[in-house]
């Protein structure tokens, strides 16, 4: 009478379920006569349903470029949580949901010192790189030449069969974007390892409608990020040598790899000074000029704990949100009342924010990660494998000290940095962490490149929007007040997939 749907393979029944972190989407409609079910939107679709748009989680997309936790943008349709499965009773029509794993301290790993946990770490990721490695088809990597990538690359190098992709981005957009070349660092340590590397161009004629169209059409679960491009050129490229590529995804999450766990760290320590001193300081923070000007990448974080330093807990997750998130807001004649709640529910007062963070990060922006790579690696026949989101290393992650990850004078992936210092060479485990995702930044400051995407007066077929909201949101962009190229990307996005799906 039951009919059980879950994330991964297995047998459900005796709970043999391997996608705890949601690598793979699922997703599902249900009403009262009906469960349709598909790994694709396009699938429900297909079986009839009409595409509607999801009103009540428009802001929410804007807010974090992506729809949060199990909702999409198309009205009734939603996602398998990771690590759940459904129970449909084919006799009454009801519909339960069950969650049958989550990450917890695990005393084996909560126990060790800092060298214990050295060793540990290296061997486990050395243990889930050789799983992942097994294939009767040709293996690839997603190569930057940043931390994680390379740590993959030290347990393949050597290996003639296997290649490396990485994404090159133009030197005239680095220095708009204020970073640093991946291409740079990945170059190098390609050579000194005797590694098959191949570059894929991204820059501005791969910011095209055509590419834009194409990865939406894949991905029909819309995500507006700057990554997905890249992804699928490399996939596309990489799919005539390597059918399975390993990528260092989840790295950054699990260990504290990302600016916005640096403002937390510094927002803990700045707040147990007095308001004396660090008023005039958020203050300065909050005037930056983030588009001009050295010191670029750093300023733009600057400014937002400026920004929001005073705004309740919720602040913790504006800190880690890709964007600004005042500015999602003005793009609306009227502000959800839903978002700010949303967010400051992963972090009840009184409890360390770190802890809160890994909720907030594993439910919603991994899950982003996650599913936009699965699809543009699956529309070119490429099968994306993790190693470091291996469940193993994630309740490692979750047992060990906060200050093992992060340092206490701001280090990042502290762990993994030291475990593989005598393996990976120091130029990369010391270097300025790069965005692996399209030159934004650059790109939508151009506006004669803009005016080519997007089209303003498309919102105003929509009540919603405040059409003078948009303009001022993508003036201030181009006069570098405020780093808005997330948003004007999401704008662009939107735009297109309406048109693609909603609009008849």
């Amino acid at each position: 009478r039951d009919f059980c749907l879950s994330r991964g393979l297995g047998d459900v029944y005796k709970r043999q379920i391997r996608d705890r972190v949601g690598v793979k989407p699922l997703y599902f409609y249900n009403d009262n006569s009906s469960l349709i079910y598909a790994s694709e939107i396009k699938g429900i679709l297909a079986a009839g349903i009409k595409a509607e748009l999801n009103k009540d989680c428009l802001q929410q997309y804007f807010t974090f470029k992506y729809v949060p936790e199990n909702n999409t943008l198309f009205k009734d349709i939603y996602r398998v949580p990771a690590a759940h499965y459904l129970t449909y009773d084919l006799k009454s029509k009801k519909l339960s949901t069950t969650k049958y794993w989550e990450p917890k301290v695990n005393p084996k790993y909560a126990n060790l010192n800092y060298e214990e946990a050295q060793k540990e770490i290296y061997r486990l990721v050395e243990d889930a790189c050789r799983i992942r490695l097994i294939a009767d088809v040709p293996v690839g990597t997603f190569f930057s030449g940043g931390l994680d990538s390379s740590i993959i690359a030290h347990f393949v190098k050597g290996n003639k069969n296997i290649n490396h992709y990485c994404a090159a981005k133009d030197e005239k957009d680095l220095k708009k974007e204020g970073t640093t070349s991946d291409s740079h660092f990945a170059k190098e340590l390609a050579e000194k390892w005797g590694m098959n590397l191949e570059f894929i161009n991204i820059g501005g004629e791969q910011l095209s409608q055509e590419l834009i169209r194409k990865t939406l059409a894949y991905n029909d679960d819309i995500i507006a990020d700057g990554s997905q491009i890249p992804s699928y050129l490399i996939t596309e490229k990489a799919a005539s040598k390597s059918t399975v590529i390993l990528s260092g995804m989840g790295a950054d999450e699990l260990f504290l790899g990302y600016a916005g766990h640096q403002l937390l760290l510094l927002d803990s320590t700045l707040n147990k000074l007095p308001n004396i001193l660090t008023k005039p300081l958020f203050k300065f923070f909050a005037s930056l000029n983030v588009a001009k000007g050295p010191f670029m990448a750093y300023k733009r974080y600057l400014q937002k704990l400026g920004n929001y330093n005073q705004r309740g807990n919720a602040r913790y997750g504006f800190y880690n949100i890709v964007g600004d998130f005042d500015s999602s807001r003005i793009i609306f004649k009227e502000e959800s009342q839903t978002i700010i709640p949303f967010i400051a529910n992963y972090f009840p007062e009184g409890e360390n924010p770190f802890e809160g963070l890994k909720a907030f990060e594993q439910n919603n922006f991994l899950i982003k990660n996650l599913h936009y790579t699965d699809r543009m690696s699956m529309a070119n026949s490429v099968e994306n494998r993790v190693p470091f989101l291996d469940h193993r290393i994630v309740e490692f992650a979750h047992s060990i000290k906060r200050s093992y990850k992060l340092g206490n004078t701001g280090k990042t992936k502290q762990i993994l940095k030291d475990a593989f210092a005598a393996y990976v060479p120091s130029s990369i485990t010391q270097r300025r962490k790069a965005g692996f995702g399209m030159p934004l930044r650059s790109l939508l400051s151009e506006r004669e490149h803009l005016s080519t995407l997007l089209d303003i007066d498309f919102f105003n077929n929509f009540e919603e929007f405040s059409v003078e909201g948009i303009q001022i949101t993508i003036d201030q962009h181009i006069q570098g007040v405020k780093d808005n190229s997330a948003l004007i990307y999401a704008l662009i996005t939107f735009q297109e997939w309406y048109k693609m799906y909603i609009e008849e």
